[in-house]
């Protein structure tokens, strides 16, 4: 009866083991699976911030092309602007008269202008003009005293030249 009891005992030894293994919450833990979520989150991570560093590096690349043509087409329009100014600047120099219709080209160029450039762009610009139509009602100047005018530094495109460079200059630096 002895041996029955140490079985009996022994038997409900096991039994209070396992029921205190089954009193607990236990997943057996499966090293294949452990390492199987570790790669596939790693590789979702590293795809997650290869794919937002590639957002970034377009979004970038997007607003610096933006920007490029910006600046180009502004350098193309102060262009035209001073080509144009200019021509009329030595036709109000030599003539008395101004055509109306010589003036329209300088006008779309200075609405142009006012579109897409600063105010202190525009105020030059402004400026520029209106020396124009101050100079046709003048006496007619020479060659000679055109020439002149030039070489003194009388230049009324200067200030809006270099305002347009110091403009640009700084849509550059953004680049």
């Amino acid at each position: 009866m002895l041996e029955i009891s140490l079985l009996c005992c022994g038997s409900n030894s096991r039994r209070r083991r396992s029921n205190q293994g089954a009193d607990t919450f236990r997943v057996p833990t499966n090293s294949v699976i452990i390492t199987a979520l570790a790669a596939i989150a790693g590789s979702l991570v590293g795809a997650l911030g290869s794919a937002i560093g590639t957002w970034i590096t377009a979004r970038h690349q997007d607003r610096r092309d933006l920007l490029g043509k910006q600046i180009e087409r502004r350098e193309v329009l102060y262009s035209d602007f001073i080509s144009e100014s200019a021509r009329l600047l030595v036709d109000a120099m030599q003539h008395n008269v101004s055509d109306l219709q010589k003036l329209l080209p300088v006008y779309a160029l200075l609405s142009r202008v006012r579109l897409s450039s600063s105010e202190l762009v525009l105020q030059k610009a402004e400026k520029v003009i209106q020396t124009i139509v101050k100079t046709y009602p003048q006496p007619n100047l020479t060659a000679e005293e055109i020439e002149s005018r030039a070489t003194n530094g009388q230049d009324p495109l200067r200030e809006f030249s270099d305002t347009c460079r110091v403009e640009l200059d700084s849509l550059q630096r953004r680049l």
